[in-house]
Parts: C-alpha cells; structure tokens; sequence
C-alpha cells in the first residue's frame, strides 16, 4: 500500500532538507510519496523544492495549516495519509511497524505510537509515551494522539476532512470528529514521530485556541474518563520509563539514539511559560 506523507510548509527552510531526509530514510524500498503544500514563502522554501524533483510540491496561499493540509491529501494518490510538519521526522521503525499494520489488517483505520520530542538542535527531550487506545471520551479532555505519529487511511479523510477555521487545534477537533465516527485504531510501542518542541511553533509557543467551546471538562463523567485513561495508560507500560531506540536526521545524516531511562514529561523549567505534554 501506498504511503503519500503531506507537509505544509510555511518559511520553513531551516527544516525542509531534514524533514525531507526523514522521510525518504523511513520510507525506503517502499511505495511512498512525500507531498509539501507550499504557503508563498519567502526564505528558501522555494528553491529547496525545485532543486528536488523527488517531492511533490506546489505553492499558493491558502488559509493556514488544516486548509494546506486538505488540499494535499486531496492530490495524494496513497491509500494511507501522513501529515508531517516541515519540523517533524518519522522514526523508521516506528513508521514500518505502522505501515504493516494497516497493510495487514484492513479493519484498521489508523495507527499511532509514542512520540520522541527533542528541542531545536535535534537533542532529546522526552518521550511522550501514547499507548493506549482512547476511548471517545478521552478526545474530549486531551488529544490522544500527536499528529506526527499518526498515520491512517486517506478513506477517513474523505468522510471527514480538517476544519479550517482553526489555527493551532484542528487536528484535535477532526480526531475527535473521527472517534466519534468510529474510529478504529491499533497501536505500535516503537517511537512512530520526532516532534521538535521549540520556541516560535505554534504548538509549544503559548498561544491557545478552545477545541471545543463551551464544553465543561470537568463534569463528574469527564473526570472517570481521566481516572480510567490513567489507570489503562499505567497498566499498559504508559508511564514506566523504559530504554527507547530511534533514528533521527541531522543535518542531513541519520543518527542512531538510544536513551537508557528517558524523560516521560517535560520539565515546566525547560521552557519559561510553556507547559510540559501530558499525560
């Protein structure tokens, strides 16, 4: 089965070669395509794309992430869609594992996998460790899942796209939107995505956006679904530290890490204002 790996892609130069690399690495001796949905920028982007051939690549304006994002899985030709920020890499192993899973098991609409998140210079951070299968709830009162390590069958997104009247949360809002459509997930414990958590992305940088307007997360029925998360995510392994493998791009190589007892949370010093991912 086809894999089409869709990056917008906004003055994001300074990772474009590695985020590329990555993909290519993860992918290799498979059926993949790497599509990047330009936003006009005007810092290299540009000329990075036209001097690789092997990308699938346009450039216009467009309405932000969730609208570049649907207007490249709609030019995908894969059967299984994803979404990679120009900053983000796949782990090969994590990627292979849940590529085989849907090739394998066609009952599954995605997969997903924990998460290694490292700062700007590529160094390791923490691992967000996501292995266990939420419950519809669970997507009301947290996102899950990290969109970089998530892959899933491009026939979801045609049931349900992005929302493109959000800025920082659509992706929470469509996985909530999917779960409630039925969503079935399976779960590798390889590390799937490499998050970079720095300053000035959107994610990390303190600006926030209410997935779900109005809605109380703390009604008594909202808390069980806490309590029990928690409980499925301690007996699952989700908060034993144990030693993690992965390969990562820098500078264009591959680099083999290996983290004996790895971080499971962000400590709240490591960025002044930002807060730690959790749970």
């Amino acid at each position: 089965m086809k894999l089409s790996v869709v990056t917008p892609n906004f003055n994001s130069v300074r990772w474009l070669p590695d985020c590329a690399a990555s993909v290519r690495h993860a992918g290799v001796g498979r059926n993949f395509e790497h599509w990047v949905v330009d936003g006009g920028s005007t810092d290299g982007s540009l000329n990075f794309l036209k001097a690789h051939p092997e990308l699938h690549w346009f450039s216009e304006p467009d309405r932000g992430l969730y609208d570049a994002l649907n207007k490249g899985i709609a030019r995908a030709s894969g059967e299984i869609i994803g979404h990679l920020n120009a900053d983000e890499q796949y782990n090969r192993a994590g990627l292979q594992a849940a590529w085989a899973i849907l090739e394998s098991r066609p009952e599954i609409d995605a997969v997903f996998g924990p998460t290694v998140m490292v700062n700007a210079e590529g160094q390791f951070l923490q691992l967000l460790k996501q292995v266990t299968i939420p419950r519809v709830a669970d997507a009301v009162w947290h996102m899950p899942v990290q969109s970089c390590s998530l892959i899933y069958r491009k026939r979801i997104w045609e049931r349900l796209a992005y929302d493109v009247h959000f800025r920082l949360v659509g992706d929470h809002v469509w996985f909530y939107g999917q779960m409630k459509l039925g969503l079935r997930l399976a779960v590798v414990r390889e590390p799937l995505g490499i998050f970079t958590w720095r300053a000035d992305n959107l994610s990390s940088s303190g600006a926030s956006e209410d997935a779900f307007a109005g809605r109380r997360c703390d009604t008594f029925s909202l808390k069980l679904a806490k309590y029990f998360f928690r409980l499925r995510k301690l007996l699952a392994g989700g908060y034993r530290p144990e030693p993690v493998d992965y390969e990562i791009i820098r500078n264009g190589s591959v680099v083999a890490e290996h983290v004996a007892r790895p971080a499971l949370k962000l400590p709240r010093s490591a960025f002044s204002g930002q807060k730690a991912l959790k749970p």
